[in-house]
């Protein structure tokens, strides 16, 4: 137990060491300046259309990917792992271009170096799980959007319906998870998911165990916008009029409730153990239906089972 917890001491050592290095460049962080300024908290106001698809697209980038069999870890076991996701946004969309002269991304501007608006978003993901009794487990991991200072810490559970007691029965397993996005000064999200999985281990040439895994998922995001200023780098407004409304320069974004932004996911890929040493390849469609859009992710994992 003793051994458990000195490497979780370690695990979290070097957590803290990767959400520090979040702080050294933000040319991503978000604007949603650069979305408009909506007439109306309808969610049909096209300001809070291009919020809502911006919103779900960060969600969806954010939320940390299972890349896992529907197998639990066992009573004693315990995983750490490292994961790279690369995610396919729709870049070319007037909620990732923003407005001439107020991009959504910070590192559009020509002070931030006058980048492009990438195609796919990098996230790296630290994650710990921990197995429990009656085919448990508990997890937390921390999500960083590359090159901004956004990060997303969340916890999650596993419990196996059937673990594959028999051979060419496949185990199956239910999970949820929920996210709190930090360092953003413009977003503030809580994320929520259930999956169902399944899996079928198989071992190759009796050193290697391969592990196909499959799910199914829905997932939701509560977001609300800070109060933003429509003239943050000349404001000319009196002092008197520094208030909402349509004559002021501070306005917001309504909130978007998780019931009413609900989306599935469904998600494949490949375990490989050697040994201790894990390596998985998981690809997600979160499919935004209200806007007849899907996202396509790319999850690579290198994990170790003590």
């Amino acid at each position: 137990m003793q051994r458990c917890w000195r490497k979780l001491g370690l695990a979290m050592a070097v957590l803290g060491l990767f959400l520090a290095d979040s702080a050294r460049a933000n040319p991503y962080d978000i604007s949603l300046r650069g979305l408009g300024r909506p007439a109306s908290a309808s969610l049909s106001d096209p300001a809070v259309q291009r919020y809502r698809l911006l919103s779900t697209e960060v969600a969806a980038t954010m939320m940390p990917k299972p890349v896992q069999p529907a197998e639990t870890l066992g009573m004693s076991g315990f995983e750490f792992s490292f994961t790279n996701t690369l995610t396919d946004i729709h870049q070319q969309a007037p909620y990732w271009q923003g407005q001439p002269g107020s991009p959504v991304l910070e590192g559009v501007l020509p002070s931030h170096g006058a980048r492009q608006v990438p195609d796919m978003l990098w996230t790296p993901t630290l994650h710990l799980r921990k197995g429990l009794p009656l085919s448990s487990e508990i997890g937390v991991s921390a999500t960083y959007l590359s090159f901004s200072e956004m990060y997303m810490i969340a916890a999650e559970g596993k419990i196996a319906i059937y673990e594959s007691f028999f051979r060419w029965v496949p185990a199956l397993s239910a999970r949820a998870a929920v996210g709190r996005l930090f360092g953003s000064s413009d977003l503030d999200m809580v994320t929520g998911e259930a999956d169902i999985m399944t899996s079928l281990p198989f071992g190759i040439g009796g050193m290697l165990q391969a592990t196909p895994f499959a799910g199914y998922g829905r997932m939701f995001a509560h977001v609300n916008s800070a109060i933003l200023d429509e003239t943050p780098y000349s404001v000319v407004d009196s002092s008197s009029d520094q208030h909402g409304g349509d004559s002021g320069s501070l306005y917001n974004f309504p909130t978007i409730d998780w019931q009413d932004n609900f989306f599935p996911r469904f998600f494949a890929g490949l375990r490989l153990n050697i040994a201790m040493v894990e390596l998985s390849y998981e690809a997600d469609w979160t499919i935004m239906d209200f806007a007849n859009k899907q996202l396509v992710s790319h999850s690579f994992k290198i994990g170790f089972d003590v």
